[in-house]
């Protein structure tokens, strides 16, 4: 049987035979949310300074200047109990073989669902003289193999240049994330000392696109 829009994840956008594999993909993601036993309780003002550190972060990618538009990525040490604590809830893909949490965000409501989690409206944007703002690009992505010659409506020129590059190089797979989503990687980095010693340390990963406009 074909696949239909009831049997795809409105999230990561997967695709199922049928409804039935939908619910036990959702059942799985329930529990990615879970809190695990083994993780630390972390205070509340050590959640929200961290939090500040995120939005710190993010917004020093938010450069002016049309070259320096496009993709961007944040990357932050990051213990697993803080990471867990700030994005409990949101957590879309688990591998404890790989030791990695991830999470998408996507949509015209994606801007919102992080202003509630970071605790600040002005994480994904920066305005400049002359009305210029620099942002974060939290739109719906149009798809990646789709054909842009039959487009009638008019197509970002970045998004353009994906597609391109796309069909330059053949690929076939989609892409980690498209121009639009935000996808936040929590992983584990293992370190072998001179000496032998071998040490793991989480890191926070968070992909994004960015772009400018000038409010008239």
């Amino acid at each position: 049987m074909p696949t239909t829009l009831n049997s795809r994840c409105s999230t990561c956008k997967k695709e199922f035979k049928n409804p039935k594999g939908l619910a036990l993909h959702k059942k799985y993601v329930q529990k990615y949310n879970q809190c695990n036993q083994e993780l630390d309780e972390i205070p509340l003002n050590t959640i929200n300074e961290f939090k500040n550190i995120l939005v710190t972060e993010i917004r020093k990618k938010l450069t002016l200047g049309f070259k320096s538009m496009g993709k961007k990525l944040v990357t932050i040490p990051c213990p697993e109990s803080i990471f867990f604590s700030v994005f409990a809830g949101h957590i879309h893909y688990y591998s404890n073989v790989k030791g990695i949490y991830r999470c998408i965000f996507r949509g015209s409501d994606a801007y919102q669902v992080l202003r509630e989690i970071f605790n600040s409206n002005n994480w994904g944007k920066k305005n400049f003289s002359q009305n210029q703002q620099t942002y974060v690009v939290c739109i719906d992505p149009i798809p990646w193999n789709c054909d842009f010659q039959n487009q009638i409506e008019e197509i970002d020129p970045l998004e353009k240049l994906l597609q391109a590059s796309i069909t330059k190089h053949k690929i076939k797979r989609r892409p980690r994330f498209l121009r639009g989503e935000i996808l936040i990687e929590w992983k584990k980095k293992t370190f072998k000392e001179i000496n032998g010693n071998i040490n793991k340390v989480g890191y926070l990963y968070i992909n994004f696109y960015i772009s400018q406009s000038i409010n008239l």
